[in-house]
């Protein structure tokens, strides 16, 4: 049987829990220049009547916006989220 992360998100973590996560990260590299390449498609939605359509249309991102992409698919089986509290307090304290 293999090893389950914890539900804990990312920041609850302790740090070496923290560091075992970020495993995740090293895949970015590689997955970047594929994508690179072959190209990272992107729906695009119109909207129609106040509906949101999918259409067969399709963006491709490469370079920066594609690795910010990519930190952020990287993010999600790391648990890395922040709640809502914790947004809105980030906005009030810029306000």
């Amino acid at each position: 049987m293999y090893a389950t992360m914890s539900e804990k998100r990312f920041q609850d973590c302790n740090k070496l829990e923290q560091l075992w996560r970020y495993r995740f990260y090293l895949a970015i590299p590689f997955m970047w220049l594929w994508y690179s390449v072959v190209g990272f498609k992107i729906g695009i939605d119109e909207e129609v009547n106040g509906e949101f359509i999918h259409t067969s249309k399709y963006e491709i991102s490469r370079g920066k916006q594609l690795w910010r992409l990519l930190i952020g698919i990287q993010q999600m089986p790391m648990k890395w989220y922040y709640t809502s509290e914790e947004v809105f307090n980030k906005i009030k304290k810029y306000e």
